[in-house]
């Protein structure tokens, strides 16, 4: 009985310190740069593990389809010939589609990543300006309580810079939700532990589209997207199999088979107009986002000005600690505008070279 009350002890002061190292884990702070990020997200998504294993799938199926053709079993009538051939076409066609489903899945991936490591420096970015807001309204609600107290203000001014405190603080407190969920979602991307904080090295830069040419870039998308090669490559099997009546191993209409072609040629043409749309209306956001930079850069250059000014100014005694602290409120949130634009240019002019990722 002692050695049992003394083993049940012992079970009982190890259990805590076995599970000590997963409460005691400290948050890992490895530096990525964004091609790192990307690498790590490829190697850790389960849907490019899941494409990759569906090309080795497909392409088994199609040998499997390819070497039966051998053994066919001649009739009067070939159907089984024609039903032979119509099933290694679509095979083979499926199989093509899984290499092009493959790429598409890295793509998406990629881009994906992109946008999450951008969400986390601006998420970090909105954090600096809810710090900054709440300094201000701190020091504005105590000026505000001093005034109130000599009868400079009315209570409800008095009030109204308490509701701008409580704002800022509840401002403050999303800010730092965000900036969370914003670091657990890009974790998950690039298998790292949700209270994990990687930093990111490469920061947000504006590269304008070096190529103006709406047109082209449409022409390209659609030389290049895998939904319209795949609508195209089916109006080419149903050509082939528009002459084949047995292909489905039944005797197959001519009249439908006449319609399947007509189908998949709709099939093609909205595929096509889609790619189109998707391209041209990506092309005019980062368009947009170009014409815009300017004016927000000045923007973050005379908020800068202006509080270089402000700085003087308070040293000499010309300007109270709260206007200081509105100068640099400014100055946080002009940053954080042109940060944000430079985040939706980048992931549209991304998105752009690739629209089938998105």
């Amino acid at each position: 009985m002692k050695k049992f009350t003394l083993l049940l002890m012992a079970i009982v002061i190890m259990v805590p310190l076995a599970a000590l190292p997963a409460w005691a884990k400290e948050p890992a702070t490895p530096e990525l740069t964004l091609n790192d990020a990307v690498a790590l997200a490829l190697k850790n998504s389960e849907t490019v593990k899941k494409a990759d294993k569906e090309v080795k799938r497909t392409k088994a199926l199609r040998d499997e389809k390819q070497d039966s053709l051998g053994y066919i079993p001649t009739g009067p009538t070939g159907n089984q010939e024609e039903a032979a051939y119509a099933s290694l076409f679509s095979a083979n066609l499926t199989w093509q589609m899984s290499e092009k489903s493959l790429t598409v899945e890295q793509d998406s991936v990629a881009l994906d990543t992109c946008n999450k490591y951008w969400d986390v420096q601006l998420a970090m970015g909105a954090l600096k300006v809810a710090e900054q807001s709440l300094k201000q309204a701190e020091l504005d609600l105590a000026k505000a309580r001093v005034s109130h107290r000599v009868g400079l203000i009315s209570q409800d001014a008095l009030l109204a810079a308490e509701s701008k405190w409580a704002g800022a603080k509840s401002a403050l407190e999303k800010a730092r939700n965000d900036l969370d969920a914003a670091y657990t979602a890009f974790n998950q991307m690039v298998g790292l532990w949700p209270e994990d904080r990687p930093v990111l090295t490469d920061e947000l830069k504006f590269i304008p589209l070096s190529d103006n040419n709406v047109e082209y870039l449409v022409a390209k998308a659609l030389a290049d997207s895998p939904s319209v090669w795949l609508a195209n490559e089916k109006v080419n099997l149903q050509k082939i199999l528009e002459e084949m009546a047995y292909y489905t191993g039944s005797y197959q209409p001519y009249e439908a088979r006449e319609i399947e072609l007509d189908q998949a040629k709709l099939d093609a043409v909205s595929a096509r107009e889609a790619t189109e749309v998707l391209v041209r209306n990506l092309f005019y956001s980062v368009r947009t986002l170009e014409e815009n930079y300017p004016a927000a850069e000045q923007a973050v250059k005379v908020a800068e000005e202006n509080l270089r000014v402000g700085q003087i100014k308070y040293q000499v005694g010309m300007l109270t600690k709260a206007e200081l602290a509105a100068l640099e409120t400014a100055l946080a949130q002009a940053r954080q505008s042109l940060l944000e634009l430079k985040k939706n240019h980048a992931y549209y002019k991304l998105a752009l070279e690739k629209p089938w990722a998105m």
